[in-house]
């Protein structure tokens, strides 16, 4: 994985924009994710939920603002927690360290989330442990990460994430064009080293039961939650495409991909990969023109 001084450099300097331009450049859905993760905490007004891998703190402001509950907010980059302290009345605490040994004690929290964290550790299994933990038996972790699309949908992610993300990135700042260029190498080499089945299995062995995952945007984003549980025997549910989820949300993805502002950008990037490539085959310019039709 990633070390986590080189993800600090990478991500260093961008905190001031880094909400409204991780919406733009996930073509509007990280935040969705966000909401689904935070949806499926379920906390109580008078409930501690930690959050890791906070930021600048979006989902730590959902929280509070759905749940009314009280929230301690970690992460490793300075940058991004003085960013995060500027949001008023969001957080009880901001605690500047590592997901991977967190200061608290056993069953501190009622709750935790996190964001975007098991691609920059060194051990996931070791970490999914750690975070376990801190949480209380019964109560909730909710997770978001980048995922890996399959079928025509990975052909469609590579060349936005190699080639629109990083022309997108540069339109922004020199630091974006580097993290544009970052992300989609990345989330291929985690899941190459650890694919989704395993990634739930840490959960499971954590000690965390009732795990489920919830493919978005056509798999390009996944929001995985599960309830601590003291029980020796977890519980697991199989994974089911986003698009024929029996729960609230499933067909909302599709609806998504027909979206005027989601399809006009996700369409401009694929054609302007096909565009920009050494020999273009026209059939992926013809297969994007057909899906996206």
């Amino acid at each position: 994985m990633l070390a986590a001084s080189d993800a600090g450099r990478i991500f260093s300097g961008i905190s001031g924009s880094y909400d409204r331009v991780a919406a733009i450049l996930s073509l509007g859905q990280d935040p969705r994710w966000r909401h689904a993760a935070v949806e499926a905490i379920d906390a109580r007004r008078d409930d501690r939920v930690l959050d890791v891998a906070t930021g600048t703190g979006m989902v730590a402001a959902e929280l509070v603002r759905r749940y009314g509950c009280h929230v301690v907010g970690l992460d490793q980059s300075a940058d991004m927690l003085a960013r995060a302290r500027e949001r008023d009345g969001v957080f009880d605490e901001i605690v500047l360290g590592r997901a991977e040994k967190l200061p608290f004690a056993d069953a501190t929290f009622d709750h935790l989330t996190f964001t975007y964290l098991l691609r920059y550790v060194d051990d996931p299994a070791a970490t999914m442990r750690e975070l376990a933990r801190v949480v209380r038996p019964g109560g909730h972790i909710a997770s978001v990460e980048f995922g890996l699309p399959t079928g025509l949908w990975h052909v469609l992610w590579w060349l936005y994430t190699r080639i629109g993300l990083p022309v997108a990135g540069r339109v922004v700042s020199v630091k974006w064009s580097a993290v544009g260029a970052f992300l989609g190498p990345s989330i291929e080499r985690f899941y190459r080293a650890h694919p989704q089945a395993a990634i739930e299995q840490y959960w499971r062995d954590a000690g965390l039961s009732a795990v489920r995952t919830r493919r978005m945007s056509l798999g390009g984003g996944i929001v995985m939650s599960a309830t601590r549980s003291p029980a020796s025997e977890v519980a697991a549910e199989s994974l089911r495409p986003a698009f024929y989820a029996a729960r609230t949300g499933g067909l909302s993805d599709y609806w998504t991909l027909l979206h005027p502002p989601y399809t006009a950008w996700h369409l401009s990037y694929v054609l302007l990969g096909a565009s920009l490539a050494p020999s273009p085959d026209p059939r992926i310019v013809a297969g994007a023109l057909v899906s996206f039709g």
